[in-house]
């Protein structure tokens, strides 16, 4: 009689023992799915906030123009601050280089109407790259093409 409780009772810690690991195995099978899909979901929606990688480095030609020196207020309340810099250009080739000098009045006209009409917060270091864009896009737009590839600031004191 003892041998056949001891042998019923064996066959069901072995089921007991199948059921529970099956139900681990499961459990951890769904939480590396819940967590990869997490994962792919998180990496979506923080696309649009994480920046660009830049895949092309570009190569600087050699063609810059000293634009020159700006001394001018700051759009502030007081009225108090002033800016000075100094702007250089790059272009993309000698011809292009002629282009700008040909059109030096307008370009300067148009790097102080930009900057005279930014804030003490955009012209920020944080900022500084968004302030070359902008310089950039508005003289392209005026001369034409893509004539000007980048803008550098050789001196900026802020006052």
């Amino acid at each position: 009689m003892a041998d056949e409780k001891n042998t019923e009772e064996k066959p069901k810690r072995k089921l007991e023992i199948n059921v529970d690991v099956k139900l681990i195995l499961i459990g951890l099978l769904i939480f590396l799915v819940a967590m990869g899909g997490s994962y792919f979901l998180m990496k979506s929606l923080m696309a649009p906030l994480m920046p660009k990688e830049e895949t092309e480095h570009e190569m600087l030609t050699g063609n810059i123009v000293e634009v020159g020196e700006f001394t001018t207020n700051i759009n502030d309340v007081s009225g108090q601050r002033f800016l000075k810099v100094k702007v250089a250009v790059e272009v993309s080739s000698e011809k292009d280089k002629e282009k700008i000098t040909k059109f030096l009045p307008i370009i300067k006209d148009s790097i102080l109407g930009i900057i005279s009409a930014k804030t003490v917060a955009d012209l920020d270091v944080r900022n500084r790259t968004n302030l070359k864009a902008e310089i950039k896009k508005d003289l392209n737009k005026k001369i034409g093409g893509d004539t000007i590839r980048n803008i550098y600031f050789t001196d900026f004191i802020m006052q």
